[in-house]
């Protein structure tokens, strides 16, 4: 695991670089790369084994260039209503598929099978599905059912470094890529863009995974892999985390709910990672609507849990009789707006016009629909 790089490895790792993106603050695109010649990919394989060797990494390279995206629905004036994307630098992205690929095979098997979360043949499909034929299972049995939908503020951004690095000497066999991974993540800055081209002075990072890199999303789940056990059953994807529970009786249900949410809550807390009571939110299943009415009772730290009708669980509405007729209803008009704007944009780009209705069905309907 802690042997030189091979072309064969850097090669695999070009060839996953994704075309097109934004390149980071050294302004290296992902095409210079692609394109390389074959002395420049011999002398980069050795660069990137010379600093792995070493666990020395360029400080151009841990700094991020991070652009705000607004959220939707959100209203622009309000800071909390925007998504950081980082724009790391593509060598560096580079490295990190490399140290992945030799990772992630060790890793895995160790990861809990509740957790799905950007593991290979896993899905949010998956998830979704799991949770509501669990739902559909208490359906038959006549039983209620309890879900907890639980929300991490910042979940990337507050990882605790030298708690990950406990986690990480569990996990990875290999001590020195332990140690460079702990230096990938250390000493890191960024600069804010604007969209009008202004930059925000340089701010140094303390903790926290790297938004917008191909590792941060396993180390995330070597984070939390060792979620205590409940007896809820749990479902996972990366920091989207669920609980639900069946029993014969409301009261069972509420009190099985606050014992789990009091455990894992507890583990958050002694691992620094913050629990949103105010979007963790519980919802009640049953096939008779007088029962799935039923608002629950559970609360974290004193602080009662909001409880919803169809709460959004992974993309999907989830109402308490699992018939997704609100979650079609606002498909249906997300669709619907997505087709009357890029028919104003067909209108003016006249390229357009002689493009294939299924292309366009795939360009502007598919994405909506997934």
């Amino acid at each position: 695991m802690s042997g030189q790089f091979s072309t064969a490895e850097l090669r695999a790792a070009i060839g996953n670089l994704r075309q097109g993106k934004s390149p980071g603050h050294d302004n290296i695109h992902p095409e210079f790369v692609t394109h390389q010649s074959e002395t420049t990919s011999a002398w980069l394989c050795s660069f990137f084994s010379s600093c792995f060797q070493r666990s020395k990494l360029p400080k151009t390279w841990r700094r991020a260039a991070v652009i705000a995206l607004l959220k939707p629905g959100k209203t622009a004036e309000d800071p909390k209503a925007y998504r950081p994307i980082s724009l790391l630098c593509v060598p560096f992205k580079i490295l990190e598929r490399m140290i992945l690929s030799r990772i992630e095979p060790v890793v895995d098997p160790q990861l809990p099978r509740e957790q799905a979360g950007f593991r290979r043949g896993r899905s949010t499909v998956d998830q979704v599905t799991l949770l509501t034929q669990d739902i559909e299972d208490s359906f038959q049995a006549k039983e209620k059912v309890g879900v907890v939908l639980l929300d991490l503020t910042a979940a990337y951004d507050t990882v605790w470094h030298r708690g990950l690095h406990l986690k990480l000497l569990r996990t990875i066999p290999d001590r020195h890529m332990v140690k460079f991974i702990m230096e990938m993540l250390s000493n890191r800055s960024f600069i804010l863009r604007t969209s009008d081209g202004q930059r925000s002075r340089l701010r140094r990072l303390r903790n926290g995974v790297p938004q917008g890199s191909v590792l941060s999303p396993l180390l995330f789940n070597i984070y939390i892999h060792d979620l205590p056990e409940t007896t809820s059953r749990q479902y996972g994807y990366a920091d989207d985390l669920a609980i639900m529970l069946r029993r014969t009786t409301w009261s069972a249900v509420e009190q099985g709910l606050n014992q789990d949410m009091s455990i894992l809550a507890a583990y958050l807390r002694k691992w620094r990672l913050q629990l949103s009571t105010g979007k963790t939110v519980s919802a009640a299943y049953h096939l008779c609507n007088g029962e799935a009415k039923r608002e629950l009772s559970v609360s974290v730290d004193n602080k009662r849990l909001e409880h919803q009708l169809a709460p959004k669980y992974l993309g999907v509405r989830l109402d308490r009789t699992l018939s997704y007729k609100r979650h079609l209803e606002e498909v249906r008009a997300k669709v619907t707006a997505r087709v009357w704007h890029n028919l104003g944009c067909l209108r003016q780009d006249t390229t357009n016009l002689h493009t294939s209705p299924g292309v366009l069905c795939c360009r502007i309907l598919r994405p909506s629909l997934e």
